[in-house]
């Protein structure tokens, strides 16, 4: 992450004021994508993602920052358009975070939650047991204009958040970490029927491998689950798999098998195959980060 230090003269003269901070930071990706069944099947994948991150300190020792994104995605057959998304803005004291605005989301940033991504894309994404039913961060959007509390003591971590959309939810996710795994449950309190009710993870691992799993149900009570494993071969090379089930889905089987290898300098080779509820998925590119 690139950091640009902004000063005022009166602060570069003055001792004991703290400076603003401001921080660029981001990936670049591009390759090929291949979705069966669509128009067209293969077709060019690319992103640029750019974080821009302000803070300052307070006298006492406060954190106070922001942080929008800056954002293009491919547009199927042609190239998007970077743009400024909405805000998020948070003070930090300690162990213990209050933000507002474009906020992450308690369910969305448990731990573990998206364990067993594959591929330069994501691939559909069908191992994220949640179904992204939850308040989420826009990296495009406005947001949910919503409020949250962080909190991490040691071992323990809690995160409680409410999301203003067209569909109010709270959510409270709680995790625990000790010799070397993770475990968290979250709750969502929400009317929409196919949105997370309770989500459950766990994560470690056995020597080089990772392992993790993932259950949620959502408020008509269809259960989705995923096993993930990764495994590395050398210093630089990591072989991850999932396979998934999702009562909600027509097809309720999902599974893939995917490859990074790192070029070193942050630059890595990614590809992935899935089937995601009965479509055939693939991709192969380079991801860069910056």
């Amino acid at each position: 992450m690139k950091k640009v230090l902004f000063a005022s003269t009166a602060l570069i003269a003055t001792a004991g004021v703290a400076a603003a901070d401001v921080s660029f930071g981001g990936y670049g990706r591009f390759g090929i994508l291949y979705i069966d069944g669509a128009t067209p099947e293969t077709r060019l994948e690319s992103r640029f993602r750019m974080n821009i991150d302000a803070t300052t300190e307070s006298d006492g020792g406060v954190t106070f920052g922001a942080r929008v994104r800056m954002q293009a995605d491919d547009a199927g057959t042609a190239a998007g358009v970077a743009g400024l998304n909405a805000p998020r803005f948070y003070v930090t004291t300690g162990g213990l975070t209050v933000a507002a605005g474009n906020i992450l989301g308690a369910l969305d940033s448990m731990p573990g939650i998206y364990a067993g991504s594959l591929g330069l894309s994501g691939l559909g994404y069908s191992n994220v047991v949640t179904n992204f039913n939850s308040v989420t961060y826009d990296s495009t959007g406005n947001g949910n204009n919503g409020a949250e509390i962080i909190y991490s003591a040691g071992a323990f971590g809690a995160h409680l958040s409410y999301g203003d959309s067209t569909i109010d939810r709270t959510e409270l996710a709680v995790s625990y970490s000790m010799n070397g795994w993770t475990v968290a449950a979250g709750f969502q309190d929400s009317d929409a029927a196919t949105y997370a009710e309770w989500v459950l993870t766990a994560g470690g691992k056995v020597g080089n491998v990772g392992l993790g799993l993932a259950v949620a149900q959502d408020n008509n009570s269809n259960t989705s689950a995923t096993l993930s494993a990764s495994f590395a071969v050398g210093a630089a090379t990591t072989i991850s798999a999932y396979a998934a089930m999702d009562e909600a889905q027509v097809d309720e089987s999902a599974y893939g098998i995917g490859v990074s290898h790192s070029l070193g300098g942050g630059v890595s080779i990614v590809g992935g195959v899935v089937d995601t509820h009965g479509t055939t998925r693939a991709d192969l590119g380079v991801k860069f980060n910056f």
